[in-house]
């Protein structure tokens, strides 16, 4: 596969390879000796290139597939040649495990392979098991390094239906968190070191029979970072098992909305799942 990218600096070549791709990608570059094209002409790693330059190599791995795919009704909410906009249902895995070898991954890879796609698949927004809605997958390597960090490239917002009515109905958390020996928890603390950042805006859309449907838009995307910080405004997401009461089968926290600028394909994109959706959801 052809990657392609214009030099944004006067620089060595590498250093303003760096710029485009993520340290992972970098690192898989260099290990199998990629041949790069400056203008159209070869052209070593170690030499300058001038902003403007089109830098341009070809990168093909096999991917080594350790899970079983399996077929499924993949929910294709958008699609172009280099990410997939899809609906994970609720009580799925986003990456497997060996205790449960069931997931979205499986299934997308699944799906590119109908279509004889390589198999090169990256999980951009990983939602938790009971959690449902939008995720972006990248399908390739290249694609996927564009959008990192996810956190500043990614414009993602949940809706969650908390337990109570909120004093606050508007506002921003910005705290740590770490995690815990209690099944994988995390918690808020005031360990900088050891604790990670996690920054969550959030906004009472409704109120309704001792309940608040809130929107939260992230800033961070740390593991259960919506579920800790509604714990940390004292009203739990109703459902939550791990959170809050969990006497439900079901809890209320939806990825509704994402919205990023495509850098292959130069234009924004965004969507937002449809109210009738989410009024089906809220019941």
């Amino acid at each position: 596969m052809e990657y392609k990218f214009i030099a944004t600096q006067d620089d060595i070549l590498t250093e303003e390879l760096k710029r485009h791709v993520s340290k992972r990608f970098y690192k898989n570059i260099k290990a199998h000796k990629t041949v790069f094209f400056r203008n159209g002409i070869e052209y070593f790693g170690y030499k300058m290139v001038n902003k403007g330059d089109v830098i341009s190599f070809d990168y093909e791995r096999e991917n080594e597939i350790e899970w079983d795919l399996y077929p499924s009704n993949l929910d294709i909410r958008y699609e172009n040649k280099d990410y997939i906009v899809c609906y994970k249902r609720r009580g799925l895995l986003s990456i497997p495990k060996k205790s449960d070898p069931k997931s979205l991954y499986q299934e997308v890879l699944y799906y590119l392979s109908t279509k004889g796609l390589p198999l090169e698949v990256s999980i951009l927004n990983r939602l938790d098991y009971e959690t449902e809605g939008l995720c972006l997958v990248a399908k390739n390597r290249y694609a996927a390094s564009l959008m990192s960090p996810v956190h500043e490239n990614i414009k993602r917002k949940y809706l969650a239906l908390l337990d109570g009515i909120l004093d606050i109905k508007e506002g921003r958390i910005e705290n740590y968190l770490i995690k815990t020996d209690d099944f994988n928890k995390r918690e808020v603390t005031e360990d900088k070191i050891n604790g990670k950042i996690a920054i969550s805006n959030y906004k009472v859309i409704k109120e309704f029979d001792n309940k608040s449907l809130v929107e939260f838009e992230l800033e961070t995307g740390r593991t259960h970072q919506i579920r800790c910080h509604s714990k940390y405004l004292g009203h739990p997401i109703i459902g939550d098992k791990l959170y809050g009461n969990g006497i439900l089968d079901k809890m209320y926290l939806l990825s509704y909305y994402i919205s990023f600028y495509d850098k292959i394909n130069k234009e924004q994109f965004t969507y937002q799942i449809p109210d009738k959706e989410i009024e089906e959801w809220l019941k």
